[in-house]
C-alpha cells in the first residue's frame, strides 16, 4: 500500500513540474492596438531602425537570437511593403528630413524564446515562448509619435516540444506578421 501512495506522489509532483515548466510571466498587452492618426501612405521616405532589445533580456543567447530572427523577418517583410525602405541601425542618428517621413521603431519589451536545442533536451520542462513588442512610428518631419501598438505572440510549452522547436520559430514569424498587417492596415 505504501509503494501505490510514493507513486502517487511522485506522479503529482511530476504533473506539477511539468505544468509549471510551462508557465511563461509574460502577458499580452493589455488593449487591441490603436489605428495611426496618420495614415502611412502620405509619407515619401519610411526608415525602418533595426529591432531592439530590453537590456534586461539581452544576456540569454536564445533571445538575442530571436530577436535577430525577428529583425530578419520584419525587414523583408516590410520591404514588401515599402520598397525604398531605408534601414539603419539601432544607434544610428537619423538625419534631418526635408521630405514627409516616417520612421518605424520595433522594440522588444519581453522575451522568452526557447532554442531548439532546449527543447530537444528539456521538451515541455523548458516552458513556453513568448515575446511581447511595442512599435513606434514618428512623423520625423514633425517629430509626432502617430502610433505607438504593441504586439504579443506565444508558443505553447507542449506544441514547441512535439515540434522540436518548430513552434517557437512560427511565434517570431507571427509577431512580425502582426506588425505587418498592422502597417498595411493603417496604409
Amino acid at each position: 500500500m505504501q509503494k501505490q501512495h510514493y507513486y502517487r506522489v511522485c506522479l503529482i509532483l511530476l504533473c506539477f513540474v511539468l505544468l509549471a515548466g510551462c508557465a511563461t510571466k509574460i502577458a499580452p498587452p493589455s488593449e487591441a492596438p490603436q489605428p495611426a492618426k496618420v495614415k502611412f501612405a502620405q509619407y515619401k521616405k519610411v526608415i525602418l531602425r533595426n529591432v531592439v532589445l530590453n537590456p534586461a533580456y539581452q544576456k540569454h543567447g536564445a533571445n538575442q537570437k530571436a530577436v535577430k530572427k525577428i529583425n530578419e523577418l520584419l525587414i523583408a517583410d516590410v520591404r514588401q511593403i515599402f520598397p525604398d525602405l531605408i534601414i539603419i541601425g539601432e544607434n544610428d542618428k537619423v538625419d534631418p528630413v526635408t521630405e514627409k517621413t516616417l520612421l518605424i521603431e520595433p522594440y522588444v519589451e519581453e522575451i522568452k524564446f526557447i532554442g531548439g536545442a532546449a527543447r530537444f533536451f528539456a521538451g515541455a520542462l523548458a516552458g513556453s515562448s513568448a515575446v511581447r513588442m511595442k512599435v513606434t512610428f514618428t512623423d520625423l518631419t514633425t517629430g509626432e509619435v502617430i502610433a505607438q501598438p504593441e504586439f504579443y505572440s506565444k508558443s505553447n510549452a507542449f506544441a514547441g516540444a512535439w515540434t522540436v522547436g518548430g513552434t517557437d520559430n512560427m511565434m517570431l514569424k507571427a509577431v512580425v506578421q502582426d506588425i505587418c498587417n498592422y502597417i498595411v492596415y493603417n496604409r
